[in-house]
């Protein structure tokens, strides 16, 4: 679900498409409402847990607070961009659309392999997903040279702080991501 509201976010920005952004805001919100609810059932779950699960409920509480920052961030990118595109401010220039576009593949590749795990719970390929974050942070950090853009005002201020918004939250989501799929491989290990 995040991966699907991610890329429609970006697609829509990129057509300035405020109907499809519009969508992808109250889904994102959805996911962060549910994911939030679960964090606060949290301890009725954990008083649920027979004796000899008690050690995996550390990996359950960290499993939920993950998804919970993950949901968050994609909240901090959907409203951002539904409110740029509403409030008809000027679209990205052509670098920095190009600088999303390859940040959006290599998202999508970063959560096709984290899906494909949660749904075999086999984590095999955990030092991969390892290796593609280092990579998607590196495209990030060259992406950051938009401030170089900035100051020589080859772009407008609002454009670029929603990039940089949209750069910053999908490093946090992709960290937190990260963190859940470990959790998980623990919590499954030790059930």
């Amino acid at each position: 679900k995040v991966t699907t509201i991610y890329n429609q976010t970006l697609i829509g920005l990129f057509n300035e498409d405020r109907k499809l952004l519009k969508q992808m805001v109250r889904e994102s919100e959805a996911l962060y409402q549910a994911a939030h609810e679960r964090k606060h059932e949290v301890l009725p779950t954990l008083l649920e847990l027979q004796e000899n699960y008690v050690e995996t409920g550390h990996y359950y509480v960290q499993i939920v607070d993950y998804l919970d920052e993950v949901a968050k961030a994609l909240v901090h990118i959907t409203r951002p961009s539904f409110d740029h595109i509403n409030n008809n401010h000027e679209g990205f220039r052509v670098d920095q659309l190009e600088d999303l576009k390859r940040v959006n593949e290599q998202v999508s590749t970063i959560y096709t392999k984290i899906n494909e795990m949660l749904r075999t719970n086999r984590f095999e390929q955990l030092d991969e997903i390892l290796r593609l974050r280092d990579e998607l942070f590196d495209t990030l950090a060259a992406a950051i040279s938009q401030i170089k853009r900035v100051k020589a005002k080859a772009s407008t201020t609002r454009s670029s702080i929603l990039y940089l918004t949209i750069i910053n939250e999908t490093k946090t989501m992709v960290l937190q991501s990260r963190n859940l799929l470990k959790s998980q491989k623990y919590f499954l290990s030790k059930s």
